[in-house]
């Protein structure tokens, strides 16, 4: 059932973005969605690690630079279809997996400019989530109220207006609302913008992870820091860390 979601949620997004972008986009769109599949069986990234203590926070630091938008928190399928039957934009028609995710307890963060779905995070309040939001296996205390934050997307005509940092911003504070006391998550050694963003937040980069995947076989390896944990952002960027 979920493989038959997906497929039809994968023929309902070329059909649109052929439609509406034309033949050119449609064919950029697939060579990248090979390029997702085969990242699934033949991967290898570099993680930093992160936890973010839930503490409180002052919301206008973190509002993004947009003269209006609207956030939606999905915690089903049936979530979805109510803010498509709204006239909203379907999550589920821009990302493929989001079906499946939502299924598997993930829980989605959706900030609207309109009718315009601009901005897309994901968090995970259990193992199951966890494994539809971050495919890395880091460990996360659930039961000792610890979350996980992951899947964050911008739409790139509205990158650099903040959207990122009040994303998590909304999803530390869920989190904090509902008792959990600390959120983790990984962040790619090579992704600037991300970890600028988290480092507004003063988190804890406690280790780095190295995930490596060849089909069926993988492997998985956290390593100290130089110097152990560090505050906000890892020494000399990613530089140091190949």
């Amino acid at each position: 059932m979920q493989q038959h979601s997906a497929a039809v949620a994968l023929i309902r997004r070329a059909t649109r973005l052929w439609r509406d972008e034309g033949m050119t986009s449609l064919l950029r769109h697939a060579s990248s969605f090979l390029a997702y599949i085969l990242g699934r069986q033949f991967t290898f990234r570099r993680v930093f690690l992160y936890e973010h203590s839930l503490v409180p926070r002052d919301r206008s630091s973190f509002l993004p630079r947009l003269e209006s938008w609207e956030l939606r928190v999905l915690h089903s399928n049936t979530d979805a279809d109510a803010v498509v039957a709204e006239g909203l934009e379907d999550l589920r028609m821009s990302f493929i997996y989001a079906t499946r995710s939502l299924n598997n307890g993930a829980i989605a963060f959706c900030v609207y400019v309109e009718t315009k779905l601009v901005h897309v995070g994901w968090l995970a309040v259990d193992a199951q989530g966890k494994r539809a939001v971050d495919r890395m296996p880091f460990e996360v205390a659930f039961e000792s109220g610890q979350a996980c934050t992951g899947g964050t997307y911008t739409n790139p005509r509205y990158r650099g207006k903040g959207l990122m940092p009040y994303g998590y911003y909304e999803r530390f504070e869920y989190l904090r609302a509902r008792g959990f006391t600390s959120s983790r998550n990984s962040v790619e050694v090579d992704n600037i913008a991300s970890q600028k963003a988290h480092a507004r937040f003063d988190p804890t980069i406690y280790g780095l992870g190295r995930y490596r995947k060849v089909l069926w076989w993988h492997s998985w390896q956290v390593e100290q820091l130089p110097g152990g944990p560090r505050k906000g952002m890892p020494a000399n960027f990613s530089g140091s860390y190949k």
